[in-house]
C-alpha cells in the first residue's frame, strides 16, 4: 500500500478548468487548453465565440496555449462544422503554442491551410512571439 500512497503524491493535480478563454486589451483572444480537449469545451468556447461575432466582432485573432496537452477527447463527435462554416471568415489569424510533438495534429485539427486565415504554430517559451505575430 506504500507504492500506491506514493504514486498518488506523485500524481500531478488535474488543472481545475480544461481550458480557459481570456478577451485581451490588444483585441487577442487567448485561449488556455490543459490536459485533453473535450467537443463539450470547444463547445462553450465557440459559443462565447458565436455571442461576440453575432455582437460585431469580424476581425478576431486567436492565441491558443496548449498545456500539458495530451490530445483529443475520444468518443466524442469531432465531426460538427457548423461553426467553422458561419464564422471561419472572420478569424483572421491563429497562433498556437504547443510542443513540437502536437504541431501536425494541431494544424490538421484547425484547418490550416484549407481555412481564410492563416494558423502558425510556435514552440513553447514563444508565447510573446505568437502575441507578437498576431498582432502584426
Amino acid at each position: 500500500m506504500d507504492w500506491f500512497k506514493k504514486l498518488v503524491r506523485k500524481t500531478p493535480p488535474a488543472h481545475p478548468a480544461p481550458a480557459t478563454l481570456h478577451r485581451g486589451a490588444d483585441g487577442v483572444y487567448v485561449l488556455r487548453i490543459f490536459g485533453v480537449l473535450r467537443k463539450s469545451t470547444v463547445d462553450r468556447i465557440q459559443a462565447v465565440g458565436a455571442q461576440d461575432f453575432d455582437r460585431g466582432v469580424s476581425d478576431l485573432k486567436l492565441l491558443i496555449v496548449l498545456t500539458d496537452f495530451q490530445g483529443w477527447s475520444r468518443g466524442d463527435r469531432w465531426d460538427d462544422l457548423d461553426f467553422f462554416s458561419q464564422y471561419e471568415h472572420k478569424v483572421t489569424k491563429i497562433a498556437v503554442v504547443g510542443e513540437p510533438s502536437w504541431k501536425e495534429d494541431t494544424l490538421l485539427f484547425l484547418a490550416a491551410g484549407h481555412r481564410k486565415g492563416e494558423v502558425r504554430y510556435f514552440l513553447p517559451d514563444s508565447e510573446s512571439e505568437a502575441s507578437a505575430w498576431l498582432i502584426a
